[in-house]
């Protein structure tokens, strides 16, 4: 590996958290003060500000929440919370397969909430006195609810052959995003293969492992998938972290999932890729004092590897580490700001060049100093442009 890994802007420009707060404080006292219908206006309000005005009714004691591809029912009626999400309608076929894994996920993944089977029909239910919707559990109960909902009904329809109860409200990329989209993946995958084939010359499993990882956080990172391709792609991302087989056999697989990525055709990717509204957040709202603490030891690695002119491990620790950040958080615009800065700046670059870069955009957030020496504020216009000069260079290779 002679050249970092090549830098794609993502196709959403910011995915900073929508989470509100103040409205948790607001309606932790207003819970406290025992005014639990303004708690829970507040408690929609920390989530989004705008769910009430777009999905409740005109008392907010109704809401219609979409979270992905179902869609979660809240009433607030006779001192009583009640939740319901439509699921799934039992198929012709495989029902007691299905009922089987339904009755694992109310076992193993539901604590408070449950799935209910009524006339062939499988609901998530919940129910309370408002005077117990103390808003940590409500969170936990719609974050199961959503969580749950969004990622099983996707591989249920799959596996077994059941259907929606709620057609998902989503907005598909257009064509030429889709174009883009998956020439840019296919570039992505070919490279980590690439590089992969590069280390494992040498036995170098550990930089092999960090590729691969990387190219699957970028996936994330870029193309944003939804559904099934989800599913499958955060499954490998969990075996790829696997530690009771060893490290070889984790690249191998890694490197099987990739290969399957290769040979499925655009029209199966782009049944994927669109854009969905989202009800709890899957993914943690980020701040600095959380990331510092995640790139500690990262930090003090590259800065050892930096003082010994190890470029390799720079470019392919750092790199591995901003992505997977993107992977797990919503992230603020500053840090996402300063990230894309240098890993445009570093993109393909050789690692003796492209490694001060990252690593002083990596210095620089564990300084506290998110001041960015480029302008951003035309980020989102880059977005479509930097996709057209990537794949106009591309294909005149």
């Amino acid at each position: 590996m002679k050249k970092t890994l090549t830098f794609n802007l993502s196709t959403i420009s910011s995915t900073a958290s929508k989470i509100n707060t103040d409205a948790w404080d607001k309606s932790l006292d207003a819970f406290d003060n025992q005014e639990y219908h303004r708690a829970f206006k507040e408690f929609l309000n920390y989530l989004n500000p705008e769910f009430q005005k777009k999905y409740g009714n005109s008392a907010a004691t109704e809401f219609n929440i979409p979270h992905g591809s179902i869609i979660v029912n809240i009433k607030l009626e006779n001192e009583q919370l009640k939740i319901t999400a439509p699921f799934l309608s039992l198929p012709e076929k495989n029902v007691m397969p299905l009922l089987r894994q339904i009755s694992g996920l109310n076992f193993n993944n539901l604590n408070l909430a449950q799935i209910v089977l009524n006339d062939g029909k499988l609901n998530f239910e919940y129910s309370c006195p408002i005077e117990l919707t103390n808003p940590w559990k409500i969170y936990y109960v719609f974050d199961e609810i959503c969580i749950t909902g969004d990622k099983y009904d996707d591989e249920f329809v799959t596996k077994f052959g059941a259907e929606r109860i709620y057609e998902p409200k989503v907005t598909p990329y257009d064509n030429a995003t889709v174009d883009a989209v998956y020439d840019v993946i296919q570039l992505s995958l070919k490279e980590c293969l690439d590089n992969v084939k590069f280390f494992e010359t040498d036995r170098k499993y550990g930089y092999a492992w960090n590729v691969i990882a990387t190219t699957f956080y970028k996936i994330s990172y870029y193309a944003h998938p939804q559904g099934q391709l989800l599913n499958d792609l955060g499954k490998a991302i969990q075996e790829h972290d696997r530690e009771d087989i060893q490290l070889p056999e984790v690249v191998a697989r890694g490197k099987d999932f990739i290969q399957k990525l290769i040979v499925m055709p655009k029209e199966k990717f782009a049944e994927d890729l669109y854009y969905v509204e989202t009800f709890v957040p899957p993914k943690r709202r980020s701040s600095l004092e959380n990331i510092q603490h995640n790139f500690q030891k990262t930090y003090d690695d590259v800065s050892n590897a930096m003082q010994n002119e190890d470029y390799l491990y720079v470019c392919v620790l750092t790199v591995y580490k901003f992505y997977e950040m993107y992977y797990y958080n919503n992230l603020q615009d500053d840090i996402n700001a300063l990230v894309v800065n240098a890993m445009q700046r570093a993109s393909t670059q050789s690692l003796n060049v492209a490694a001060p870069i990252l690593y002083k955009a990596m210095e620089k957030i564990m300084n506290g100093d998110l001041a960015v020496v480029s302008d951003f504020s035309d980020y989102a216009a880059q977005i479509s442009e930097g996709i057209k000069k990537m794949m106009s260079s591309f294909f005149k290779k």
